[in-house]
């Protein structure tokens, strides 16, 4: 894969239950788990978005406490994997940050969502395209929280990914775990295939 593949877990706006928009709080657990699953993957970076002051000073001292010198001698492969996340407190500057990265090179958003959508891509179709050598755009690949992204933010996405489904198809039982729903994806995207790909 020659281009680079990030990872923005957004905390708004997102819909709850009732469908109105909200801003949910960061979890420790999806700060260690998800950070784990990008580094399996090879993500360059996570970055949780939340708008919320107090969420960044919590979140920041997780962070420093993964970075101090203890943390490194007894848990190295955790530092390493949240040595991937950042904190922004919008997904503009999460753009920002990565075309900062990526020599100004404008990311493809690439949403996905448990509910079936339109015009959706299978993750068999975009790995092929993520694997197309020569590939030189980077892509964020958004997750929600709560009950799903609320539709505001659809006009700054490029690509929708169709949902994971599990036997019982579309329209069955799927509210999965974040952090299981970012493994999935990232596994189907980026894992290692030893025989022959199969369609998602």
């Amino acid at each position: 894969m020659t281009a680079p593949v990030y990872v923005a877990l957004l905390h708004f706006p997102i819909r709850n239950r009732n469908g109105d928009v909200v801003t949910t709080a960061v979890t420790n657990m999806d700060i260690h788990d998800i950070g784990r699953s990008a580094r399996t993957f090879g993500v360059r970076k996570v970055f949780l978005v939340t708008p919320i002051e107090m969420q960044h000073d919590l979140v920041g001292r997780i962070l420093r406490h993964w970075s101090d010198d203890h943390a490194r001698e007894y848990h190295p492969d955790r530092v390493e994997a949240v040595s991937l996340v950042r904190l922004e407190k919008t997904f503009d500057c999460v753009k920002a940050a990565i075309r900062a990265e990526c020599g100004g090179e404008e990311p493809e958003v690439v949403l996905t969502d448990a509910k079936p959508l339109p015009n959706v891509v299978s993750c068999a179709d975009y790995r092929r395209e993520l694997m197309t050598p020569g590939r030189k755009r980077p892509t964020v690949i958004v997750f929600g929280t709560g009950w799903g992204v609320s539709d505001a933010f659809h006009p700054a996405v490029d690509r929708i990914l169709a949902p994971v489904d599990g036997p019982e198809g579309a329209g069955g039982y799927n509210p999965l775990s974040v952090r299981a729903a970012v493994a999935i994806i990232l596994d189907r995207l980026l894992g290692r295939r030893t025989g022959a790909a199969g369609a998602f």
